[in-house]
């Protein structure tokens, strides 16, 4: 991996698992640009609180077409009285032109009623939720669904592929929550420069329209659209703000 340094232009966790939110396989260089390894580290912020780091990572998988996206949550000190390490996993395939996820796994330590895995079965269009407590619930697929990390993926695909990203609009996206179908109606505007410890970003806001639970995303035009900050509210629980502090590419 090499370590970026981003173009530097003037103008320009529920919440626990930091919801965190459709190439083909013979991909354009744009598209493969989406599905490139990275490592980004956050601070983790409720208000003026610190709670911690979180690091993402998109690598290879084991299949040509096919990648894990990991997520890692480490509480500081303090936070950790209440919970614990959270670590969520998506691993996904490119078919059809489509992100088809294999399997997503959300662990928080000491919890397992709110631990799960979903495995997804897209020849017999099902998918099972199975918690770490051994609730398991079998849903019906349709032809395309996400799991709460591989939305991310899908966005920012979203973004490579238009001509002129910020004229998007909306689009929705079928996601498997936990043991839920969900449709996330999301909105492209623009976002500004947003100066982070990693390097100064031109962005594109991306946020979900159709939920008073707030899940924003500034995804970074100079950096094939990864993610650079992370707003989540959920209900009266205040918002979580991650901010990246490294990029490694």
């Amino acid at each position: 991996m090499r370590t970026t340094t981003p173009t530097k232009r003037p103008d320009r966790r529920r919440s626990a698992a930091l919801a965190l939110g459709l190439v083909l396989l013979i991909a354009s260089p744009a598209q493969a640009a989406v599905t490139d390894a990275f490592t980004a580290d956050f601070d983790v912020h409720r208000g003026s609180i610190a709670l911690g780091t979180t690091t993402f990572r998109l690598e290879a998988g084991e299949r040509a077409g096919c990648y894990v996206y990991s997520g890692r949550a480490d509480p500081n000190a303090l936070v950790r009285m209440f919970i614990g390490r959270v670590t969520d996993e998506s691993r996904f395939c490119i078919e059809d032109g489509a992100i088809r996820p294999q399997r997503f796994r959300h662990h928080i330590d000491g919890d397992a009623e709110d631990s799960y895995t979903l495995d997804f079965d897209w020849s017999a269009h099902e998918v099972t939720y199975e918690n770490e407590a051994g609730r398991r619930k079998t849903m019906a697929l349709g032809d395309r669904a996400l799991d709460p990390l591989s939305i991310q993926i899908a966005a920012r695909r979203w973004l490579a592929e238009a001509d002129d990203p910020a004229a998007l609009g909306e689009a929705r996206f079928e996601l498997i929550d936990e043991d839920e179908r969900k449709t996330y109606t999301l909105r492209v505007s623009e976002g500004g420069t947003i100066e982070t410890e990693a390097g100064i970003y031109d962005t594109l806001r991306v946020e979900r329209v159709d939920s008073s639970r707030h899940l924003r995303f500034w995804l970074a035009e100079n950096a094939d659209w990864i993610p650079v900050r992370v707003e989540h509210q959920k209900g009266d629980g205040g918002v979580f703000r991650m901010s990246m502090t490294r990029l490694h590419r």
